[in-house]
């Protein structure tokens, strides 16, 4: 099998895997004031009351804003603003130990700033596309270059 095929079955196994095991959800993120975002993943994106979570998913509350993860089982965790929190598999108040960082405002507004406009926008922030960019070059070069360090060349002398 070639081995551009064997990195489309990988790619496909991979995005169908993601869609078949999704997490269950845990929790709500509710009182919402400023702006707080989630990242399921993929990018960051504005949260609403409401907004589901499930383990994993990053909370990232902004300068000056505050939310709360409502758990399943009626546990409340206030998330404060300038952090960012890992939402765990069960509540706090089942024992689980929810990772919280602090961010520094220029990370908060930056991040924020990308993420908000893309939201509104409807697209995706530079930074993501940049990415993506470099790495559809690293790919296209190792396939390129046939990744198996013979030459295709006849030999010089017959």
């Amino acid at each position: 099998m070639k081995p551009s095929n064997i990195c489309l079955m990988a790619i496909a196994g991979a995005l169908f895997a993601r869609g078949a095991f999704a997490a269950e959800p845990v929790a709500t993120l509710d009182n919402i004031e400023g702006v707080v975002l989630v990242n399921q993943g993929e990018k960051y994106v504005t949260a609403a009351s409401g907004f589901v979570l499930a383990p994993g998913d990053r909370v990232l509350v902004m300068a000056g804003a505050k939310a709360v993860v409502n758990f399943t089982d009626g546990c409340a965790l206030p998330v404060s603003a300038g952090s960012t929190t890992t939402v765990p598999e069960t509540s706090t108040c089942a024992g689980a130990v929810a990772q919280t960082e602090a961010v520094g405002p220029t990370y908060a507004q930056a991040a924020g700033g990308q993420a908000e406009a893309a939201a509104k926008s409807g697209g995706t922030s530079p930074a993501l596309w940049v990415g993506a960019g470099l790495a559809a070059v690293a790919g296209a070069v190792a396939l390129g270059s046939g990744g198996g360090g013979g030459s295709n060349s006849p030999p010089m002398s017959q």
